[in-house]
């Protein structure tokens, strides 16, 4: 019997990391041009000469799935799913603000 693995390979990646734009595209299923046109609205700030070699901060990985998931899964457009994790977004800060607040008000003086 012939045994078959598969080796992975991970890396812990911090707020301050970077991510090679092909890495990325992988990671989230996007093509380059949906980065490009992030990028025009503002919504990433990648670095770096032509989008081919831009790199994008590896912080920018969970909206960026998100953003996918919504495109694919409910066929949202780029610039409603931008939106939408905007939105998401500002609600939880704003629930974690809330709570915030609500733990203020029930401490003893």
């Amino acid at each position: 019997m012939v045994e078959s693995f598969q080796l992975l390979e991970a890396h812990l990646l911090g707020e301050n990391d970077w991510v090679q734009v092909e890495t990325l595209l992988g990671l989230c299923d996007l093509t380059l041009d949906a980065v490009v046109e992030l990028a025009e609205l503002g919504v990433v700030a990648p670095r770096g000469g032509a989008p081919s070699e831009w790199q994008l901060p590896a912080a920018m990985l969970p909206r960026l799935r998100t953003m996918s998931r919504l495109m694919h899964d409910l066929g949202v457009n780029l610039s409603g799913a931008a939106l939408a994790v905007e939105l998401i977004e500002s609600r939880r800060q704003l629930e974690r603000r809330v709570r915030e607040l609500e733990r203020h008000l029930r401490a003893p003086p």
